[in-house]
């Protein structure tokens, strides 16, 4: 498993749309802080605030990254050779939840930095810390559930996709206060406008519920599918 978890991070390493999207989330994040000036106190926060406006970037990421690797038929030459569809599974989620990660890291920690340097102080206690990373890995597992399901980039694309609209269409409606706790996209909304009231191991539990559930659908449906 070692070797192909190698294999795994030196594709991600060499795979030029990841850097391209790495760079492009950069960007953006930095653009969508013009908007959010009036919304919250300082460039961490509102960078934080930005993070759900740019789900769709690790959306189009997790289809390219694994999709490909389905209709290259690279998956199925690793199955034959030998691997489990369990180690292959957990290598790609690993690599892939690394990427998507880093894709909302890197804003968060440029805006820190700069932060820091404008003097404005910036820190997140321990618990919001966490709660946000719980959030995004939680994010992630969402287009890496739909890529092992239907095995297909296109489909691993436009459903995740409809349901990223869904959900900013529930966060900015009148259920926004409920949804805002189950949905993690609404919970980094909460950190960033410092509205958690309630405790942050909710929310937690939350985000490691929806962690599970995906990865076990995803593992069984691709474990018990017929590789063509």
């Amino acid at each position: 498993m070692i070797n192909l978890l190698k294999a795994q991070y030196y594709k991600l390493l060499h795979k030029q749309s990841f850097w391209g999207l790495l760079l492009f989330s950069l960007v953006l994040g930095s653009l969508l802080l013009l908007d959010s000036r009036n919304t919250t106190a300082d460039l961490l926060k509102g960078s934080l605030y930005n993070l759900p406006q740019m789900y769709f970037i690790p959306l189009i990421f997790t289809a390219l990254f694994v999709g490909e690797d389905f209709e290259s038929r690279t998956i199925h030459c690793l199955v034959s050779a030998g691997h489990t569809r369990g180690a292959v599974f957990f290598t790609i989620a690993l690599s892939c939840l690394t990427a998507c990660t880093a894709l909302y890291a890197l804003p968060l920690l440029f805006h820190y930095i700069a932060a820091a340097v404008l003097g404005q102080n910036p820190s997140l206690p321990f618990g919001a810390l966490l709660l946000t990373l719980a959030a995004i890995l939680a994010m992630g597992m969402l287009p890496l559930l739909f890529v092992f399901l239907f095995r297909d980039t296109g489909k691993a694309f436009a459903i995740p996709m409809v349901l990223f609209f869904l959900m900013i269409f529930v966060l900015n409606s009148s259920y926004a206060p409920a949804a805002s706790i189950v949905l993690p996209m609404g919970q980094l909304r909460l950190l960033a406008l410092d509205e958690v009231t309630f405790p942050v191991w909710l929310p937690l539990g939350i985000d490691c519920f929806w962690i599970v559930l995906s990865c076990l659908i995803a593992c069984g449906s691709f474990c018990r599918s017929e590789l063509k």
